[in-house]
């Protein structure tokens, strides 16, 4: 449940078979908090299966006594959900001094020969600092008991790429092993996903080619962290979204406030390649509504009926976007493009230097995602802000097939 990112409309393309057009759904938020001691603050992480006809939701309840916990719902068509028990948590936060008994977060479960299991990042003090990721069983999906009484996942050493803390599990089996993809962080607070492996899903070996995805280039959308993976396996293929976040994105408060989500493709769940049109969500796409701001955030996906369901984390609760596989050919040629921009902060006017030597749109929007300003030009572009009043506002750019990231600047 950290939140970042205002945006609403998905565009997610993969190789062969792609999801190119989500659509949000018309009920959207599908899941609110309700205003009780338990998740009065905020919910967050949705994990949904399918079990049988029903879907299931194991999800982050933040409490008004700044602890976290886990609760669940369930639905038949994943936009009416009921709360178990009005919301009561199915599973707390241990005893004090255990390593799990201030915060639980980021649940990610399944279903396999043995019954459920839930794999969640847990710690005992409020900075998350050495936070590992345990694990819970259950025969019913709502009665659950740990498994030993220390993480089944540790973060690596001081210096490692996950030597500070690791959450964000995306577990997954299939038939032979279990995968647990996850975000590590290091001790500058950079951020990657690393995958490890088990045979019964208890003992884990963290994969010695970590991390799996990685930071681009300074400028890319994702140059500053990657986080919160949700991977799937279809047609004998692995599929992740994850959340990314630039420099750009730091500019103003030191906060990942506009978020975005790329997706990667893998035939073996190790190398990983990167959608080519990356990000496949971002701040400025349409339509913008209100109750999703800061949203989306940790993604969790599932494809049945031939239709991607893709449920998502705002501010205020979750939504939901669907896509049907459509047939794509993937372009010859890279299209991403990249841009800077300085002065930034600046006082009347910014300059773009644009990866390209092609014409190229250029739009500003402000924080409530109305376009208040579009020009063009190509290379280095000057764009004239001294009647802006000052704030926060976001950029984006495209030119004939190439979109870019979006950035953000500040008008003092």
């Amino acid at each position: 449940m950290k939140y970042v990112s205002l945006i609403v409309f998905l565009i997610i393309t993969i190789m062969g078979m792609a999801q190119v057009t989500w659509v949000k759904s018309p009920h959207n938020l599908v899941l609110t908090k309700t205003l009780n001691a338990y998740e009065g603050v905020a919910i967050g992480s949705p994990s949904i299966i399918q079990d049988g006809d029903t879907l299931k939701m194991l999800y982050a309840a933040g409490g008004v006594d700044s602890k976290g916990r886990i609760s669940y719902a369930y639905s038949l068509d994943g936009i009416i959900w009921q709360k178990q028990n009005e919301a009561t948590p199915i599973f707390d936060v241990s005893s004090e001094g255990k390593w799990d008994s201030h915060f639980l977060d980021t649940p990610d479960w399944l279903k396999d020969s043995t019954g459920y299991k839930l794999y969640y990042f847990g710690d005992n003090d409020n900075n998350s600092i050495g936070g590992s990721i345990g694990l819970a069983t259950s025969t019913n999906g709502i009665l659950w008991t740990r498994v030993g009484s220390e993480p089944v996942l540790l973060p690596g050493d001081s210096t490692d790429w996950d030597g500070l803390y690791i959450e964000s599990p995306s577990v997954l089996y299939d038939g032979k092993s279990y995968f647990m993809w996850y975000s590590g962080i290091d001790k500058n607070y950079k951020v990657a996903i690393g995958v490890a492996t088990s045979p019964d899903g208890i003992t884990w070996t963290k994969y010695s080619g970590n991390p799996v995805i990685k930071s681009d280039s300074n400028y890319a959308w994702d140059g500053l962290s990657v986080a919160t993976p949700t991977i799937i396996k279809k047609d004998n293929s692995f599929e992740m979204w994850y959340c990314g976040g630039s420099y750009y994105d730091m500019l103003d408060d030191n906060k990942l406030d506009t978020i975005k989500i790329g997706y990667a493709t893998s035939s073996d769940g190790f190398v990983w390649q990167k959608y080519h049109q990356n990000p496949v969500m971002s701040t400025c796409d349409t339509p913008y509504t209100n109750i999703e701001w800061r949203g989306p955030w940790t993604p969790d996906v599932i494809f049945k009926n031939e239709t991607y369901y893709l449920w998502y984390e705002t501010a205020y609760g979750f939504g939901l976007a669907t896509s049907t596989p459509t047939p794509l050919i993937a372009p010859a040629t890279e299209t991403y493009l990249d841009f800077a921009i300085y002065p930034n902060p600046t006082i009347n006017s910014i300059t773009l230097e644009i990866s390209k030597q092609q014409e190229t749109i250029v739009k500003v929007y402000n924080l409530q995602g109305i376009c208040i300003k579009e020009t063009s030009g190509k290379g280095l572009i000057n764009i004239d802000i001294s009647l802006l009043p000052s704030g926060i506002y976001l950029i984006t750019t495209s030119a004939n097939n190439w979109t870019s990231n979006t950035q953000k600047f500040i008008k003092l």
